[in-house]
């Protein structure tokens, strides 16, 4: 029988194997059609708050070693990407999400456009991340389908992104942010707080 001092922390573990588990069946290879992903996200968000940053990078981690090991497809990745708020698991996981697909040019266009879907239509609990991960890959066609959605950016979400694309000051990038900066300026109500940021960010990028 479980003494009263370890049955909270065993029985946290198995809710976090469980949770595991979960995202490893929803990518799993070879089962047909894709598994419905809502029941996965949303036991990723009720669960999100009673666990650290650190044990959720750790489900991240065992993620993208099964889909090193051919177990799971990208899919696998996308309650990471949508469910978390953490900067860090969202950037790395919409990375990975982009970078692992079959190199088609058609598939790799789905999948952009797929990522792009999830800030378009508010889909991710961290949008900005989002955002931040398709800007840092540097890629004038992602950059052309992340420009009609600089504006709809909240304050925040755009310092998520300015403060993460100045370790990324690749060339396409720094296009981007001064395109982003012209616009912004030429704009008849002018955001201050975005203006800044952009300006930070392109400041730095540029040194």
């Amino acid at each position: 029988m479980l003494n009263q001092a370890t049955s909270p922390r065993l029985a946290a573990e198995a809710v976090t194997d469980s949770i595991e588990v979960a995202i490893a069946a929803a990518g799993r290879r070879g089962r047909g059609a894709p598994a419905d992903l809502t029941p996965v996200l949303i036991r990723y968000w009720h669960e999100l708050p009673h666990y650290s940053a650190e044990r959720r990078r750790a489900w991240l981690h065992a993620t993208r070693t099964r889909l090193r090991n051919g177990e799971v497809t990208t899919r696998a990745l996308v309650p990471h990407a949508l469910g978390d708020h953490d900067e860090d698991i969202v950037c790395t996981a919409v990375a990975e999400y982009v970078a692992t697909h079959p190199v088609t040019v058609e598939r790799r266009r789905a999948v952009i456009d797929e990522a792009v879907d999830w800030i378009r239509r508010g889909l991710a609990l961290n949008r900005g991340a989002v955002f931040a991960a398709l800007l840092c890959i540097g890629d004038a066609g992602i950059n052309e389908a992340l420009g009609g959605l600089r504006l709809i950016l909240t304050p925040a979400e755009t310092e998520v992104v300015c403060r993460r694309v100045t370790g990324a000051p690749l060339r396409a990038t720094r296009e981007f942010l001064g395109e982003w900066l012209q616009l912004l300026e030429a704009s008849e109500s002018p955001d201050a707080i975005a203006r800044r940021h952009v300006a930070g960010a392109l400041a730095v990028s540029a040194a």
